[in-house]
Parts: C-alpha cells; structure tokens; sequence
C-alpha cells in the first residue's frame, strides 16, 4: 500500500526489506524497539503503520512540496 502510494505521487522513498537483511532488522529494533513493519520516516518522524497514519503522511509529504492542491 505504502509502495504503491509513494509511486503514485511521485515521492521517492527506500525500501528496507527487513525479512532479507539482518542490518535492516537491526536497524528497525534500534528506531522502534520492535519487530513492527510497515514503519515509514519521513524527514525524520516515526511512523508506525501507513494506513491508520495517512493524515500525517499525507501532511508531511504536503509540507515537503508533494501533493501539491491534493486533499
């Protein structure tokens, strides 16, 4: 879903597929404290979750000049 949102609008993002790399597992114990995914940052802040934090997502991407006149 997050994939194909990002897609969709033209925001870049990385993938860090934690099921095949260990350093990406690491990675995400260290930001959230737990195994929990999807877990999207952007500019910084955490959050766990795409769907049920689509208001905020929506407003950072807003605030960083994505989705531009989108609701």
């Amino acid at each position: 879903m997050a994939k194909r949102f990002f897609a969709q609008h033209g925001v870049p993002y990385t993938e860090k597929d934690v099921t095949t790399n260990e350093a990406y597992m690491d990675e995400l114990k260290a930001l959230v404290g737990r195994f929990i995914t999807p877990v999207v940052v952007i500019d910084g802040e955490v959050l766990l979750g795409f769907g049920a934090n689509m208001a905020r997502v929506r407003e950072l991407l807003r605030q960083g000049g994505y989705l531009d006149g989108e609701p």
